[in-house]
């Protein structure tokens, strides 16, 4: 396909949930045009850990699978975890894969290495055109398809456009949706740590006095810290010397669930902001991933409800033919999205929000996770949610033809 006939699909976002999207619509037979400013760099196999971790749920790794890009991960670069234990207060709650019939609850993945093997598959495929570096200058909205006109001068024309292109999304101001924004004037205090202990593939959380504070798996035995505090706190936690910030890591975790903290590597405060676009999609125009919506990384799921974006995609199109107008296939997906994002972001934000109770919130969510640990069927609603296979079920059909 040359660049000046008209694509399927113009995408704006090479990310993680951009290239699965372009994929996705690939290998459902769509020609796409993918933009970014850069293609991701080469992650070599001896290259230190990316402090950029996430969790990739079942689903997500079902519909990764589906779209020839696991295949790329390297399972040296990934850590995969069995067990989820969540304290709060005097009260925990264990999940064990085994109990709900997995291998695995999820796994832990730079997200580098994602997007590496996302963009090793995609330039297989001939429906893709790769436009990277590149930047857009230009967004024109018409009745019967989106141009976009690139720094170079050149144009790509679409008969849709999708926006992966990040929290603040130049696609999502062109189609002109609003979103909410909550400034949680926190940040999260992420590292890799060593412990005394080897990590057997846990993923531990406890909610301190200061915010939840999350030990994620990674390989060879280490953990990945992601702990969420206020401002004022995160502060003070970055200044400190790394004796000081393991001494006042290891009062807040109580009983450090693998030993004593030996050693951490370069800390990163990340501000944490949610935001919700409504509607996520207007016209020919629709958002995935960070475009539509960013939540709290309190339960880990911002990339899965992202590829669960692409997933409700690629069920809303199926069928769709190019010369029909995809608005009302577009605004099915928005439909659909937009309730399970307010649902789980929403379900997130309320948990997080307990810490503003002090002992009494936290006592609250202690008896809660203590009441799950004794009811199978809330804890089985979790984990079926919580890995998001319902979500990809359909759409891995599709894409299998």
């Amino acid at each position: 396909m040359t660049d000046n006939e008209t694509f399927d699909a113009l995408i704006i976002g090479g990310g993680t949930v951009g290239a699965a999207a372009a994929l996705a619509l690939a290998r459902t037979g769509r020609e796409v045009a993918l933009i970014d400013r850069k293609p991701p760099e080469e992650h070599p196999e001896d290259a230190p850990l990316d402090p950029r971790v996430v969790a990739v749920s079942p689903g997500s790794k079902r519909l990764l699978e589906a779209l020839g890009a696991w295949r790329h991960v390297r399972p040296a670069r990934i850590a995969a975890y069995a067990d989820m234990q969540v304290v709060a207060g005097r009260g925990k709650v264990h999940f064990r894969a085994t109990e709900h019939g997995l291998a695995a609850l999820g796994r832990i993945s730079e997200l580098p290495e994602l997007d590496q093997a996302l963009w090793r598959e995609m330039k297989k495929r001939r429906r893709i055109s790769i436009h990277a570096p590149a930047d857009v200058q230009n967004i024109d909205v018409e009745d019967d398809e989106i141009t976009v006109t690139l720094a170079d001068g050149q144009t790509l024309a679409g008969r849709m456009l999708l926006g992966a292109d990040g929290a603040k999304s130049r696609v999502r101001a062109a189609a002109g949706i609003e979103a909410t924004m909550h400034h949680y004037n926190q940040r999260a205090i992420v590292a890799h740590l060593a412990t005394e202990q080897s990590n057997p593939g846990t993923a531990w959380q406890r909610f301190t006095d200061l915010g939840p504070l999350a030990l994620l798996p990674l390989p060879e035995g280490r953990s990945s810290l992601v702990w969420s505090v206020h401002d004022d706190e995160a502060d003070r936690l970055m200044e400190m010397g790394e004796e000081a910030f393991l001494e006042i890591l290891t009062e807040h975790c109580v009983e450090p669930p693998f030993g004593a903290f030996t050693a951490t590597g370069e800390r990163h405060a990340l501000p944490l902001i949610r935001r919700q676009s409504k509607p996520l999609a207007a016209g020919r125009i629709a958002l995935l991933g960070d475009a539509a919506r960013s939540v709290h990384p309190l339960a880990g799921q911002g990339l899965n409800l992202g590829l669960a974006d692409v997933a409700a995609l690629v069920e809303a199109l199926d069928g769709w033919q190019s010369k029909q107008d995809p608005s009302d296939r577009l605004a099915r997906y928005s439909r659909r999205r937009w309730s399970d994002s307010v649902l789980v972001a929403g379900g997130i934000h309320a948990i997080n929000e307990t810490r503003t109770l002090g002992e009494l919130g936290k006592h609250a969510l202690g008896a809660g996770f203590t009441a799950m640990r004794f009811a199978r069927p809330a804890r089985e609603i979790f984990v079926r949610r919580a890995c998001g296979l319902d979500e990809v079920r359909k759409a891995v059909g599709i894409l299998a033809g």
